[in-house]
């Protein structure tokens, strides 16, 4: 996915609105001047857009849903749901309600339904939803749901490897009648199914947050981008993640080729009572440490963290967990629950 094509679906999509400026058009966007005014010069190429009376105006009908805007009418940066994106979140809601609940083999959780739909907002107010294939490793949060809810996405991929999970988004697929969203049995140990490498434009991931399972994880993220101009989005925590990891990681993420565009700080938290993990709590480091009641408060948020491609993208050479406890575990673990296999064994 080119800079200039998001950007070019970006003007298409506020020109449905109304006739606009140069200067009401660039807040509709994210490229700088230089990529703004190529999309500009294309569109005008093309015949799709005509330029009169220092005004920008659609042609013809581009085929793109108008601008639902997602901006806090507060402060005028959050995201907030409203209009289109309430309808979506409430129609989520529902798909949603008899979810799976989180097992401790896959050190699972999900964040909030809202806090869901807002990160597919925010993906769609950055120009990455609407028209794109999309690669989700690992869905916990069912964002694959709400995506399909949208309409927006041209292909969305799921790959994860609890098959209750899988189960549940392939009924709701079939009952929205969704033949663009498909789902495979994955373990991220293992290479890509055939076929996804190379294949997608956005990809986005909760990856666990040991130092290997960060870069097994968004490496295979990275073998299914396309190439430059493809995005990345990632839930990132500072609870189990020290300074000191997000540094080696964001070295691993700029010398794959990417540049960290984004980070929304604790932009998703993890509901206590809807996640019923209370038995989780029985095999945390910080319980051991610490004579500690289980919480009355929702305490675990992630930073809602994008990527974008500028060359390769080119995984650089890590050394790969050894097995799954390395894969879970290391120093900074002080919140993973210990999965049921490996509890037996201690």
């Amino acid at each position: 996915m080119r800079e200039t094509e998001r950007i070019k679906r970006q003007i298409l999509r506020a020109l449905k609105l109304r006739p606009q400026t140069f200067w009401e058009l660039i807040n509709h966007q994210d490229g700088h001047l230089g990529a703004f005014f190529t999309a500009l010069q294309e569109l005008l190429s093309e015949g799709r857009i005509s330029y009169r009376n220092h005004r920008f105006e659609l042609t013809q009908d581009p085929g793109l849903k108008p601008l639902a805007d997602t901006l806090c009418r507060t402060c005028g940066l959050g995201v907030e749901l409203y209009g289109f994106w309430e309808e979506i979140y409430q129609r989520f809601l529902e798909a949603t309600q008899n979810r799976p609940l989180p097992t401790s083999d896959y050190d699972q959780g999900f964040v909030r339904p809202v806090d869901t739909v807002r990160r597919v907002a925010y993906i769609y107010q950055r120009g990455d939803l609407e028209e794109t294939e999309i690669f989700i490793l690992g869905d916990d949060d069912l964002l694959s749901v709400a995506m399909g809810l949208t309409g927006m996405p041209r292909r969305i991929v799921v790959v994860e490897i609890d098959q209750r999970l899988n189960q549940f988004i392939k009924d709701f697929a079939c009952q929205r009648g969704l033949s663009n969203l498909e789902v495979y049995d994955y373990n991220v140990i293992e290479a890509l199914p055939q076929g996804l490498s190379k294949a997608f434009d956005v990809f986005v991931t909760d990856p666990v947050e040991t130092k290997k399972g960060l870069k097994l994880f968004v490496g295979r993220c990275l073998e299914a981008l396309k190439g430059p101009g493809s995005v990345g989005y990632m839930g990132f925590t500072h609870r189990e993640a020290s300074l000191a990891k997000w540094f080696e990681f964001e070295k691993f993420i700029l010398s794959a080729g990417l540049v960290i565009t984004d980070i929304l700080r604790d932009f998703a938290i993890y509901p206590e009572k809807e996640n019923r993990w209370e038995d989780f709590y029985r095999t945390y480091e910080i319980m051991k440490k610490l004579d500690l009641p289980l919480p009355e408060v929702d305490w675990y948020k992630s930073s809602f963290v994008r990527f974008e491609v500028v060359e390769g993208p080119e995984v650089p050479p890590f050394e790969p967990p050894k097995d799954l406890k390395e894969l879970y575990f290391d120093d900074e673990s002080w919140a993973t629950p210990l999965p049921s296999y490996l509890e037996e064994k201690d």
